[in-house]
């Protein structure tokens, strides 16, 4: 193993990265730079040599550059794609120099549990190549801390420090089985590796010009192993497995073919177990939305379901993720809107955040509930939520109003931020109306809101009334 690591080494990169994130207290503005460092590695691509590294390395950022080992250069990189769902990012590097004399890493067989593994990389706590040895000790279906997304990923006993980000993990032979991008906080020497199945599927993508991202079915399911409910499907008894379909998301891949009630059999040739499981390899069970994340977004997948006391098959054409509350959002500016001191907000993971570090307990329950349990429906495919009241003459009265939902405005259900800011800018009505979820309504003067916009949005130092993603088509 040693002379195997003395080849693929000079292919582990350090990066260094100056990001400024956005302030979604303050959604105009941003908070400031910081720098951090990570690791990263030499893979080929279609386009050439490039450095493979965790999206969560480079998020943010507006300046990034990349040394290799044993070397005192650092040369300049330029993002050229990041999937913050799988948390990975792949940079260039227009400098030729920096690429002289490598051997991208190459990829391996995905491994096995108890197999050995190494991991390298430049963790906190010195400048130097760091290599540690571990085994793999589980292989399944993880939340991914950057995105929230479950996808395949191999916990090992290796150490997985900060820094060690976007390092590759390699076998015995030297060969690529996965990128290192978190370690199980409060425990020692637990960490997790992006599968390399999920690392080809990106690198994939971007050779053909784009990350687009995973699909996902964008149903709610519910596990069939009580007996009692299973008969009362009218399931067959010799039909042991079967997962039941609770909620359709609206706009998702299995809009208009699967529908609440449905119990799903198999996907693609593989049949589901009641408790939502598929077979991976002899002896391993994984959960099934793996068979869904193997296949890109656009590629069409065949479902086989139970519905009404018959077995039937539906092609689903395969979509991304439509979230009621969308994710952690990087690399991006937030969306906001604000009229007559009002600041309306979309309701986003993003968000939440601003409670602190433990944001799941301070956030305010009614937020939290829809976070956690609601799905995007027709009428309501984005909540919005009255973040703050800027104080100003115009709407004394409503200074204490603070993180309420919006339902109606105008007296119209509000579908998404969009929706409400078409209304606000086309009404002419004398008073504005805004309808909140805990019973509350704000009422403002139309021409009142007018007259002060301007000086409103100078004294707070906003520099437009809405964010650049709402300026196009909110007429």
């Amino acid at each position: 193993m040693p002379s195997r690591l003395a080849k693929i080494r000079n292919s582990v990169i350090k990066v260094h990265t100056q990001s400024d994130a956005p302030d979604y207290d303050q959604p105009w503005q941003k908070k400031g730079v910081d720098s951090s460092a990570g690791s990263g590695l030499i893979v080929s691509t279609r386009r050439g040599l490039r450095v493979l590294t965790n999206a969560h390395v480079v998020q943010n950022q507006v300046f990034v550059q990349v040394r290799r080992y044993g070397q005192a250069t650092k040369y300049v990189a330029e993002v050229e794609g990041v999937g913050h769902e799988c948390d990975l990012a792949l940079l260039g590097v227009a400098d030729e120099r920096f690429f002289r004399g490598v051997t991208p890493i190459r990829f391996g067989e995905f491994p096995t549990l108890g197999q050995q593994v190494t991991v390298l990389g430049y963790p906190v706590g010195g400048e130097r190549l760091s290599v540690t040895s571990g085994i793999v000790s589980r292989i399944e279906v993880m939340s991914y801390a950057q995105s929230q997304r479950s996808l395949l990923a191999v916990q090992i006993d290796a150490a997985i420090n900060s820094g060690n980000s976007g390092g590759p993990v390699v076998n015995e032979y030297g060969k690529l089985v996965g990128v290192a991008f978190e370690a199980l906080e409060d425990a020692d020497n637990i960490g997790y590796v992006i599968g390399a199945p999920v690392v080809r599927h990106f690198l994939e993508e971007m050779d053909r010009g784009i990350f687009i991202g995973f699909p996902d079915l964008g149903i709610e399911t519910q596990t069939l192993e009580s007996p009692a409910h299973r008969r009362a499907l009218d399931l067959p008894v010799k039909q042991l497995g079967g997962l039941l379909v609770s909620e359709v998301v609206y706009g998702g891949s299995a809009w208009r073919v699967l529908r609440r009630g449905d119990v799903i059999l198999k996907i693609g040739s593989t049949p589901v177990a009641s408790d939502g499981s598929v077979r991976f390899r002899k002896g391993e069970r994984i959960h099934y939305s793996h068979l869904v994340a193997r296949h890109h977004v656009g590629e069409t997948l065949r479902v086989t379901f139970w519905r009404k006391g018959a077995a039937e098959t539906g092609e689903i054409r395969l979509k991304p993720p439509h979230y009621l509350v969308s994710e952690d959002r990087y690399d991006v500016r937030p969306t906001y809107y604000t009229l007559g001191g009002l600041l309306f907000v979309p309701l986003t993971r993003d968000y939440l955040k601003t409670w602190g570090s433990e944001w799941w307990n301070h956030a305010p329950a009614s937020l939290m509930a829809i976070y956690e349990n609601a799905i995007r429906t027709q009428s309501r495919q984005e909540i919005v939520v009255l973040q703050k009241v800027m104080a100003d003459r115009v709407n004394e009265g409503y200074h204490d109003i603070e993180s309420q939902i919006v339902t109606h405005v105008q007296g119209k259900r509000i579908r998404h931020l969009r929706h409400l800011v078409r209304i606000l800018d086309r009404t002419r009505q004398k008073f504005i109306r805004i309808d909140l979820d805990d019973g509350r309504t704000v009422v403002l003067e139309r021409v009142a809101v007018q007259q002060r916009q301007a000086e409103i949005l100078n004294n707070f130092g906003i520099p437009r009334d809405r964010s650049d993603d709402l300026l196009k088509g909110s007429k």
